[in-house]
């Protein structure tokens, strides 16, 4: 009944690409291929430090080479921080659209088809409780919500925000390194201990959230980590 019903929502346009708000949704709200033309999509082979495209002979790719070494074991990220994924990504965290969760969700699963990486948890970034209370919802929450469905993993929302940190995208390169030092508490270490876990955020630019988040738990005795993220920054602001 709920397959008739999707295929009749599809026929119809009922539910239409949430971006143009009027290609066709697959009878989903899944984005149309019109739109998907307008993202810049990471390609093979991809660089296991931030999940971009790996651009050279190296390990990583040359942003990641002027960072520390990554605590995660892979990434994927779905497309540049640019264009059409930017507009979508700021009506996602700022324009109260939590429904854009499940196409980027629908589309993370996509992307980790070859990543040989089967997560038994999905865990999100958490917001400081302020934040939440201002934004209704934790973006990396309900993205990770989503992606953790369609992979068939168990979502667990397994890190507190220890204390308010300043917004990253307010800050330079330096000061993003800096700022989410002991940001993060496990929760019950008994829920993750062992498990191998794949990281949600939103925006991946210089990583040291997730390198803080991931640090965390993986001091909790977690199993090895592997970050996904819904966009890239192209650049690093200095």
């Amino acid at each position: 009944m709920k397959e008739l019903f999707f295929r009749f929502a599809a026929w119809f346009n009922l539910f239409p690409c949430p971006l143009c708000r009027t290609g066709d949704g697959g009878g989903r709200n899944r984005i149309c291929p019109e739109c998907r033309k307008e993202f810049r999509v990471f390609e093979e082979p991809f660089c296991p430090g931030c999940g971009g495209t790996l651009d050279g002979l190296m390990a990583v790719c040359g942003k990641c080479l002027a960072e520390e070494k990554r605590p995660w074991v892979g990434a994927r990220t779905l497309f540049e921080y640019r264009g059409a994924a930017r507009r979508m990504l700021h009506e996602f965290k700022f324009g109260g659209r939590p429904e854009l969760a499940r196409p980027l969700g629908e589309l993370a699963a996509e992307a980790l088809q070859g990543a040989k990486f089967s997560p038994e948890l999905v865990v999100p970034v958490p917001l400081h409780p302020l934040r939440l209370y201002g934004r209704g919802y934790n973006q990396a929450g309900l993205f990770a919500e989503v992606a953790a469905r369609t992979l068939h993993a168990k979502y667990c929302d397994a890190l507190s925000r220890a204390k308010r940190t300043r917004k990253q995208s307010s800050l330079n390169k330096e000061a993003r390194r800096r700022n989410p030092a002991g940001a993060f508490r496990v929760r019950t270490p008994e829920a993750i201990r062992g498990k191998r876990i794949l990281l949600v955020d939103d925006v991946f630019t210089t990583g040291a959230t997730l390198a803080a988040a991931a640090k965390t738990l993986l001091a909790a005795g977690s199993g090895p980590v592997f970050i996904l993220t819904a966009a890239r920054t192209p650049a690093y602001r200095r």
